[in-house]
């Protein structure tokens, strides 16, 4: 039985979203803050890390890369157990694993032992972004998930800015007690994520209907509006099946794909793009690399704002790819430091500006029992970006002795980002109601009756 969203009640859905945003956004976010710290200090370190390990660029990248594919193996799983078990035990599972992970890897010895490590933290991290945003569904109606989900998202560009700061602060303990800097890196910021494990673990609520600050009508105003309900069978294995024969899931996650590729090249190459522009040291180089994260949760603060005023997406998620493809190319051909700085940094700023409504977008599309499988399903083939772009740009790099190339790969795939965007989301308009609608009664029987028919 399909629950029929009710009228609107702006009085109980402004009370609810600001508890909301107090009583979880905060762990969420800052658990999103410490997982992106976790996996992209490996590009802070590179240089030290690379001369102690003997990597060249091509196989840096791949190091990288290999995070990905213990991060796809267990992306979907890790949904449907958090679908089944809840979120505080699940999320909180997820936490205290790549912590341990992440500490470990300050005993690393080789490039094996790299690759290694890198793919045990992707198993251990797998399912915290997609099971944040699957959990945020329980809490929020259609019209205010975009903006949840950008108050999530936020964290990310905070995290890589005070990310390159912290890290490149912490390889300024090189030496101390014998002990190289990179290394410190991996033990001390691998200690915040055990610890948040234990906050979540008893303080997070794993259902709107379960958490003690909600009065009933506000649980029950909730129960009638949500995107995404706690009893939905989101966890059943016969999603699965349904959920990969929707022609438009898969259109979802190759565009997912393109957005990502670009991004996980710049995050992982960024401080030695920066150290070959500015000719700085390692140190240097991750200072001056928090300066486009900066940029880019400026301008993500600024189009939610833009979006949540008008409700249009369309153009929204198109506009900034476009950017991004324009603000690569600047980088690589202006011959100039600071201009490529300033390219690389709406670039990164570009992606930023469409993640939380792409993201929102999956979830409104796909919302109820499809809702676990199809978001993890986006996510995953998405990230598969992760492994891809950082091995091509560092191949590149060692093949011409520069990232420029590789660059203007990256540019392209933003630009096809930018067209598949247009198409997408247009689609999406029309087969939802829009960004302020819901799934229409007709739609979301029809659905209900028949889900693995193509919507």
């Amino acid at each position: 039985m399909t629950t029929t969203p009710v009228a609107v009640d702006p009085g109980i859905e402004a009370r609810v979203f600001r508890k909301v945003t107090v009583k979880v956004l905060p762990l969420l976010m800052l658990g999103m803050f410490i997982s992106y710290i976790d996996r992209a200090n490996l590009g802070v370190i590179a240089g030290p890390l690379s001369k102690d390990l003997g990597l060249t660029a091509a196989t840096f990248g791949l190091a990288a890369g290999f995070f990905y594919i213990g991060y796809l193996l267990f992306e979907i799983p890790s949904n449907m157990f958090l679908a089944k078990v809840g979120a505080r035990i699940w999320l909180a599972r997820i936490m205290v694993s790549w912590g341990v992970v992440t500490i470990a890897m300050a005993w690393m010895q080789n490039d094996v032992t790299l690759y290694i490590m890198r793919f045990l933290l992707g198993l251990a991290e797998a399912g915290y972004s997609p099971g944040a945003m699957l959990f945020l569904a329980l809490w929020c109606p259609a019209r205010l998930l975009p903006k949840a989900m950008s108050w999530l998202n936020l964290a990310v560009p905070v995290a890589l800015a005070v990310g390159s700061v912290v890290t490149s602060s912490i390889l300024l303990m090189n030496g101390v007690a014998g002990i190289a800097g990179w290394r410190w890196v991996f033990f001390l910021e691998g200690l915040p994520a055990i610890l948040l494990a234990v906050v979540i673990f008893f303080v997070l609520p794993s259902s709107p209907a379960k958490a003690p600050w909600l009065d009933e009508r506000e649980k029950a105003y909730l129960a009638q509006n949500v995107t995404q309900r706690a009893d939905s069978g989101a966890h059943e294995l016969k999603q699965l099946p349904a959920a990969l024969r929707r022609p438009s899931l898969w259109a979802f996650a190759v565009t997912y794909f393109f957005i990502l590729i670009g991004f996980w090249s710049i995050t992982y190459f960024l401080p030695t793009i920066v150290k070959e522009q500015f000719h700085l040291d390692a140190v240097g180089s991750g200072y001056v690399s928090a300066l486009p994260w900066i940029f880019s949760a400026i301008v993500m603060f600024v189009i939610l704002r833009s979006i949540s005023r008008t409700g249009e997406r369309r153009w929204h998620l198109t506009i900034p790819m476009v950017a991004a493809a324009l603000g690569l190319l600047i980088g690589v051909l202006s011959g100039n430091p600071f201009l490529s700085l300033i390219g690389v940094s709406v670039a990164a700023a570009g992606f930023f500006a469409v993640l939380s409504t792409f993201q929102a977008t999956v979830a409104q599309v796909y919302a109820g029992a499809l809702a676990a499988v199809s978001i993890a399903l986006v996510n995953c083939v998405g990230n598969v970006s992760g492994l891809v772009g950082p091995y091509i740009l560092g191949w590149l790099t060692d093949l011409t002795g520069t990232t420029s190339a590789g660059l203007l790969v990256m540019s392209g795939f933003f630009a096809l980002a930018a067209v598949f965007n247009y198409i997408l989301i247009g689609w999406a308009d029309r087969h939802t109601g829009g960004l302020r609608g819901t799934l229409n009664t007709e739609t979301a029987a029809r659905t209900a009756a028949n889900p693995h028919t193509e919507g």
